[in-house]
């Protein structure tokens, strides 16, 4: 026989899946007065899968935040991974939930039964220092899918990575924007961070891209990567894009004042 709390965690493993299954399969989502939507700028099942193997493989995720929730789907990906471990909270930031996403991704939440969440719907600038003042150092996991521009993206960075504890785990995605992509770049070079995982997808290979790397080919390509510009160099020879990036803090962040590096 399972006591109580096993048998209601078991039953809301299955209600969230059923919740997360229900979404891809249809294609659609219900908002908060039972207005369909078609479903768009949600991770996919991949990203989805992607996103619960971190927190599977590392039992000591417990506590997450999350910029950007949307129609839900990342929200119940990450709670569907900490909702059976003791003390387990995640925390939304989403100023537009209720004003431009009619309420679905809190919707799908209260249908899948989870209730260790909290919304903050406040600017992710504004929301972002004032949990820093109480939470520096004590999140697990971040997962940011905010704004894109280059300058917002590296401000939810810049606050996540002061958010999270040591051995936590810095996830963002869309990277495949270029404002997004740099900022990873730049992330890249934190001497507190490391590359714990990513996601890629194919790029289809432009006429244009084949030109310039015929013309370019009687330079190797490595003499390519020293010269150009790395973003130049990648929109030329990248066959791949990352389409999401999983970067853990292996120590304090100890940069100095002056830090800078060449490279980015």
């Amino acid at each position: 026989m399972l006591d109580n709390s096993k048998e209601s965690a078991m039953h809301r493993t299955l209600h969230i899946n059923q919740t997360i299954e229900n979404i891809y399969s249809t294609g659609t989502v219900v908002g908060r007065n039972g207005e369909v939507h078609k479903l768009h700028s949600a991770i996919d099942r991949e990203e989805g899968e992607f996103l619960s193997k971190i927190i599977h493989n590392d039992p000591k995720i417990i506590k997450t935040l999350e910029v950007g929730c949307a129609y839900g789907l990342s929200s119940l990906h990450i709670c569907l991974g900490i909702q059976e471990r003791v003390g387990a909270s995640h925390i939304i930031i989403d100023p537009f939930q209720y004003i431009h996403w009619d309420g679905v991704g809190i919707r799908n939440l209260d249908e899948a039964g989870i209730d260790f969440f909290d919304l903050i719907q406040v600017k992710s600038e504004f929301a972002l220092p004032r949990l820093l003042e109480e939470k520096e150092g004590q999140f697990d996991l971040v997962f940011i899918d905010g704004w894109h521009t280059f300058d917002h993206t590296l401000i939810d960075a810049f606050y996540a990575s002061r958010l999270l504890r040591v051995g936590g785990y810095l996830v963002v995605d869309d990277v495949s924007f270029p404002s997004v992509k740099r900022v990873i770049d730049f992330l890249k070079n934190y001497p507190c961070y490391e590359e714990y995982d990513s996601l890629d997808g194919e790029v289809s290979k432009s006429w244009k891209k084949m030109i310039a790397r015929r013309l370019m080919s009687p330079i190797n390509q490595r003499t390519w990567s020293q010269i150009l510009l790395p973003s130049l160099y990648r929109r030329i020879f990248d066959d791949r894009v990352t389409r999401i990036v999983a970067l853990q803090k292996t120590q304090e962040d100890t940069r100095n004042w002056k830090w800078h590096n060449d490279a980015f």
